[in-house]
């Protein structure tokens, strides 16, 4: 299994590329960790549209930062 930590802060428009980018990769054994850093551009409902199994979201409430948030991504 293969983890990748995306970490997102108010980039709702560029998210789907960056998810087909690595959901779309040949090898399938992975999961997609999605850290959100408290975004305010409808990011939690844009990943709650993704229908695949192999993502996880988790939503920080309040921004942290790009390094904690990969930190928590995976913790």
């Amino acid at each position: 299994m293969v983890s990748v930590v995306l970490c997102t802060f108010n980039r709702a428009d560029l998210l789907p590329r960056a998810v087909g980018s690595v959901l779309g990769q040949d090898y399938g054994n992975l999961e997609l960790i999605i850290v959100d850093d408290a975004s305010t551009d409808g990011t939690e409902a844009l990943v709650g549209s993704f229908e695949d199994e192999r993502i996880v979201y988790i939503r920080n409430d309040t921004n942290i930062g790009a390094a904690a948030s990969r930190n928590r991504g995976i913790a």
